[in-house]
């Protein structure tokens, strides 16, 4: 886990930063014991960008309602220190590092509005597709991209999906033949969350392609993770 280890390097920082200003000011053990505290939030706040938890978290250690005005004060200047620093939570930068596409998704309220939520809202606008059967780019993309399933576009042309095990079953030489590509289930941005329930059902692999009515051009793609993520914001 992350909060431990946050909560000690916090507290050890703090209490750093008292000792070093106690060469200037004259701090009692008591203030220490409050810069070390305050430390503690500060730091874990700072990493998982949830201020109000990491407040409450060092206030159950310590149940002095007196910490509470300096707490609020180290949350407020470390917040702003860390967005000045990055954008991303540690959780999301994970993500980010491990190659997966983060978009946040607002969806409605109530169920009648998300039944009417049109698809384009809520997919991956950036697909990763593979336009080739070369190792190098098979390669590429499974070292790259975590995904289970992946679009494969020829001459600009939807042709399927291609699984992660059989691009990884080729390349380690098995079968000696081209991976099988599977038949690629579609839909269209503005069909409905509604329209596509039965869609995901004929998908084999829970992937629905999202390409454009007019020229079959990929516009995105949904899983079924993207499908149950959004349902659950719509909860929060």
């Amino acid at each position: 886990g992350i909060f431990a280890p946050m909560l000690f390097i916090g507290g050890m920082a703090g209490y750093f930063t008292a000792g070093l200003a106690s060469r200037w000011v004259n701090l009692t053990a008591a203030d220490h014991v409050v810069l070390a505290v305050v430390g503690m939030s500060a730091c874990l706040g700072a990493l998982v960008r949830a201020p109000l938890t990491s407040i409450l978290i060092v206030f159950e250690m310590t149940h002095q309602f007196s910490l509470v005005p300096g707490l609020l004060l180290g949350m407020a200047i470390s917040q702003s220190l860390a967005r000045i620093a990055g954008h991303l939570n540690f959780y999301d930068a994970l993500l980010v590092q491990d190659g997966h596409e983060l978009h946040k998704v607002r969806p409605p309220k109530d169920l009648e509005s998300w039944l009417r939520l049109p698809v384009g809202a809520i997919a991956n606008p950036k697909p990763v597709a593979i336009s080739g059967f070369s190792r190098g780019e098979l390669e590429e993309k499974i070292k790259r991209y975590p995904y289970n399933v992946f679009p494969v576009v020829l001459n600009g042309r939807l042709e399927g999906l291609l699984s992660r095990q059989s691009i990884i079953n080729y390349l380690r030489g098995e079968g000696g033949q081209l991976p099988e590509i599977q038949k690629a289930v579609t839909c269209f941005p503005d069909q409905t969350v509604n329209e596509i329930g039965d869609k995901f059902i004929a998908s084999p692999v829970n992937v629905l392609v999202v390409v454009d009515r007019d020229d079959g051009s990929i516009k995105g793609i949904i899983t079924m993770h993207d499908l149950i993520r959004a349902q659950a914001a719509m909860t929060e």
